[in-house]
């Protein structure tokens, strides 16, 4: 939640389950505050889930401009048994949120110096195309908070979009592109879409690490991330290296 002095807020990228979405909804009531917009950083569907409490609202977006509307759509239920990732959590929660983004999401609202032009906190969009071609991380500026999506993680390696091209480069240009708003603007809180949140000297660890990460994976060095050590990750480490091999291979 980005919340200003007066209560008013932005969700983003809200929750998983219905019970969390609901939760959410009753937190946001206690407190006064008066939710405008959801913010989804990128498409991928733990991103763009719906609930009961976050109907009505406006769904906002970044990400660079000729790529924004990939991605972004209402899903059928043969579309959700389809993604083998979204059909698991459908079926193993019980309370899984019944609904992925009912419409596109529009573009979010950009004042004349690029920055979302709303009546909260000041934001600066942060754009690439690292993890998703539709990213869109937030700085809260006066906050020195970067909320990086699915980036920057204590518990993850990076995650490449293997179906772009030169997906280790995008990667690099995103990070980069972070580190840059990071800079700017003296952050010294990221908050990751999984992971915890860290401050600028964790931050700084964090980037080294992805880099490290990604030089193995240019090099072919044996991985040494103590992330890798959840079985779950080793596995996706595992797909995106078979992943660049195929790209690679004449």
């Amino acid at each position: 939640m980005v919340v200003g002095d007066d209560g008013a807020a932005l969700v983003v990228d809200p929750a998983l389950t219905a019970s969390e979405v609901a939760g959410l909804s009753a937190a946001v009531a206690r407190r006064g505050w008066r939710p405008r917009a959801v913010w989804s950083t990128h498409a991928h569907w733990d991103h763009v889930l719906d609930g009961p409490g976050l109907r009505g609202l406006p769904r906002w977006r970044g990400g660079p401009a000729r790529t924004v509307d990939t991605g972004w759509r209402s899903r059928t239920e043969a579309e959700r048994d389809a993604d083998p990732e979204l059909a698991r959590h459908l079926s193993t929660h019980e309370d899984a949120a019944p609904d992925v983004v009912l419409e596109a999401p529009l573009p979010y609202p950009r004042a004349a110096d690029g920055r979302v032009d709303w009546s909260g906190p000041t934001l600066v969009v942060v754009e690439h195309t690292a993890h998703a071609p539709d990213h869109g991380g937030l700085v809260v500026v006066d906050a020195r908070v970067l909320v990086c999506g699915d980036m920057l993680s204590d518990r993850e390696v990076p995650l490449l979009d293997t179906d772009a091209p030169d997906p280790l480069g995008r990667y690099a240009a995103g990070l980069d592109a972070l580190e840059r708003a990071a800079v700017e603007h003296d952050v010294d809180v990221v908050v990751p879409g999984h992971g915890t949140p860290g401050d600028g000297d964790e931050l700084r660890r964090r980037l080294d690490a992805d880099r490290a990460y990604l030089d193995g994976l240019r090099t072919g060095a044996a991985a040494a991330d103590p992330r890798l050590a959840d079985p779950q990750v080793a596995a996706v480490h595992d797909a995106q290296v078979a992943s660049l091999h195929h790209h690679e291979e004449p």
